[in-house]
């Protein structure tokens, strides 16, 4: 049996009382992490250039936009909120397949059940579905080897994992399940090139994932057919894209993936996370004032040195809010001074303030290899931070705050979400309606109920 057709079958017949109480949880969770960033990306130029080409070039339909009142047919609709989503970079992250998840499969979610008035508990199930492939492709795909290549795992994984949602959301039968996979293999991109000076593809990489995997599902329901060998054929997915894949971690069944998600406090790359966690500790814990630093020296795994630590020139010199938001330099050096990393610490304002690039100049980065210990979760960081009096200080960060080990509560991701959308974009009282019936999405019949609050 191939890989497409035991993945089929695995999730098409995945009963929403066999997922595990924690998932559903994380499921709801990760909704409105979901939420809190794609309202948080709403105004961002990227967003409404995105945005005005899904309005200008898709059918009206039955899927809400975030935000507008008009509607869309699926794939606009999870082209717009998708990339809305990735804008902030403060979506959800598998740290061991090193991808986004939430900002492909949840728009995918939502457009296909209120397309085909579907209700809670069928969202939360394909939520889970989407989330487990998504991840389980990722750790198969070796996700270092696919950086290193310049390949954008969140992208190249996720086509896969829209698809799968779509599908199971559909009803689709289980050769056209593999059908739709095999039609999203032809999809299938996401470069980061973008990395060399800035620009936006990368928050445009998951809206052409997500509104791919709905397209496939639905050319799949009409008889299109696709490749039933796309992940382990001589030019398939494996061989073509990755280097030392290890196929069998789809076949392993030890829970559900989205149980072990992690949420992000600060507004940058996943690989920045811990960096500013322990700069911030070291600001915190010894009243270390910026103005009364001699150096700083960042050490990271190789991925983490490789994405947010070169080239140099780029790094150390940040151009745009893209550069500042893939910079660890420029994320450790904003944290020291404000004491946070959110919104209004990537902004092109930000990151042209002199104190910023006099606080880089004392600044260096290297490759930690003792940090590959903590593989394969390679989000480790360590600062030492030098005061002018000679004082050393040094914090090393495993796991950052809002990894399952170090994880956000349900308050702390309600407070991201309250700061993400103030009252200004939506009411309190819409708000917190948006909130409770979150937290009993499984009791909607219908969850129009639910998005026509998005609108």
């Amino acid at each position: 049996m191939t890989y497409s057709a035991k993945l089929a079958e695995r999730y098409l017949s995945l009963d929403y009382g066999a997922i595990t109480p924690r998932a559903i949880q994380k499921a709801k969770e990760c909704l409105m992490d979901y939420l809190s960033c794609t309202y948080g990306g709403f105004s961002f130029n990227s967003s409404q250039i995105v945005r005005e080409f899904a309005l200008e070039n898709y059918a009206r339909g039955k899927c809400t936009v975030i935000g507008l009142k008009r509607k869309l047919v699926p794939a606009g609709a999870c082209l717009a909120n998708s990339a809305a989503g990735h804008g902030p970079e403060l979506d959800d992250t598998s740290n061991e397949a090193v991808i986004h998840v939430g900002v492909i499969i949840i728009p995918v979610a939502l457009a296909m059940a209120e397309n085909l008035g579907l209700g809670g508990k069928d969202v939360l199930r394909a939520i889970v579905i989407g989330y487990d492939l998504d991840i389980k492709l990722g750790k198969a795909a070796n996700p270092a080897m696919l950086l290193a290549r310049g390949f954008h795992p969140t992208a190249i994984c996720g086509s896969f994992g829209a698809a799968m949602t779509a599908a199971r959301l559909m009803n689709l039968n289980i050769q056209q399940t593999v059908y739709a996979l095999g039609v999203v293999g032809s999809f299938v991109s996401g470069n980061l090139e973008c990395y060399s000076d800035g620009s936006l593809t990368k928050r445009l990489n998951p809206g052409i994932a997500s509104s791919s995997g709905v397209i496939a599902a639905e050319l799949a329901l009409k008889g299109y057919t696709g490749p039933k060998t796309i992940f382990e054929g001589p030019r398939g997915f494996f061989h073509s894209y990755c280097e030392n894949s290890k196929p069998e971690e789809l076949d392993k069944l030890n829970g559900f993936e989205i149980e072990n998600i992690s949420f992000k406090p600060h507004a940058c790359c996943r690989f920045n996370q811990a960096p500013i966690d322990a700069a911030l500790a070291i600001r915190t814990e010894n009243k270390v004032n910026y103005k009364n630093i001699k150096s700083v020296l960042i050490e990271l795994p190789k991925t983490g040195y490789d994405i947010v630590g070169q080239p140099a020139e780029v790094k150390f010199n940040p151009k745009n809010v893209v550069d500042g938001q893939f910079s660890a330099p420029y994320s450790v050096a904003i944290a020291l001074i404000e004491g946070k990393a959110f919104l209004d610490e990537y902004t092109e304002e930000s990151i042209r303030r002199p104190d910023v690039h006099e606080c880089l100049k004392r600044i260096t980065i290297r490759h930690a290899p003792d940090l590959e210990k903590y593989l394969p979760n390679p989000f480790t960081a360590r600062v030492t931070v030098t005061t002018e009096e000679e004082k050393i200080y040094s914090k090393e960060v495993i796991y950052a705050k809002g990894d399952p080990q170090n994880p956000l509560s349900w308050e702390e991701i309600l407070q991201k979400f309250n700061i993400l959308v103030p009252p200004s974009i939506v009411s309190k009282a819409k708000k917190q309606k948006m909130i409770e019936t979150i937290q009993h999405l499984e009791e909607l019949s219908d969850i129009r109920e639910f998005t026509k609050l998005l609108s």
